[in-house]
């Protein structure tokens, strides 16, 4: 029995997700590997391009009804559901993060800012750096993704973190990154991009207030563990 033909296409799709995530697609691409979890055989790809053309863009497509939807050739009842349930969910989820940023988030303390990062890292397979920015009070007043990298490296952008602190009038920093394979310990690469970070950040009069490493439930804090004063000791001598 032959097996599906466009089975290592779809794998080659996915795993393109996982390395680069959805930036690295099309729209019509995106709306492609979306409807790999209705239509279970076959080639999507035509019909993503006649949602598009339907539609004219992929947030129309998004925001159609499932009636709508239909309406397209090789659109059926269970894939138009699917896609009006990602427009609904994408609403819902919008809602609940203005609920969360309207409420007062404080990373003052080496556990709450543990407590902070740990789930954003939950079930992540590879390295990845979140950066959050805080006032003077240490109020937060956003947390960027701000990359993904491989299973044992993820690459910290000097320039771009200190532009996006005096952007957003932040007058600390705090690092989180996860260790997917290893311990909550800092490696030598670690430091040594933490103290090129407090560098850039020095001449701002920004803080780097800690760096924060997760590995599954466990975190660890630079500031807690002594490396930051180091690093600011090592500055101000």
């Amino acid at each position: 029995m032959e097996g599906n033909p466009h089975q290592g296409h779809r794998r080659r799709m996915l795993d393109k997700f996982g390395r680069f995530g959805v930036d690295a697609f099309a729209d019509h691409e995106l709306l492609e590997v979306l409807l790999y979890y209705t239509i279970r055989q076959g080639d999507t790809n035509p019909v993503a391009h006649a949602l598009m053309q339907h539609f004219g863009s992929l947030h129309a497509v998004l925001e159609a009804t499932a009636d709508q939807l239909c309406e397209v050739e090789g659109v059926g009842p269970r894939t138009a559901e699917y896609l009006s349930l990602i427009s609904a969910s994408m609403r819902r989820y919008q809602t609940d993060r203005n609920r969360a940023r309207n409420s007062v988030v404080r990373l003052n303390d080496p556990d709450k800012i543990g407590a902070f990062f740990v789930p954003r890292f939950a079930a992540l397979h590879t390295e990845s750096l979140c950066v959050a920015y805080v006032d003077s009070s240490c109020r937060l007043i956003r947390c960027d993704d701000q990359s993904r990298g491989s299973t044992s490296k993820v690459l910290l952008d000097p320039v771009a973190i200190p532009r996006s602190a005096v952007m957003c009038n932040a007058a600390g920093v705090v690092l989180a990154h996860n260790h997917p394979n290893g311990e909550a310990r800092p490696s030598r690469e670690d430091i040594s991009a933490t103290q090129m970070l407090v560098a850039r950040l020095a001449p701002l009069d920004i803080a780097l207030v800690d760096h924060c490493i997760v590995a599954q439930d466990s975190y660890y804090s630079m500031a807690r563990g002594g490396e930051l004063h180091l690093m600011m000791h090592g500055r101000r001598g």
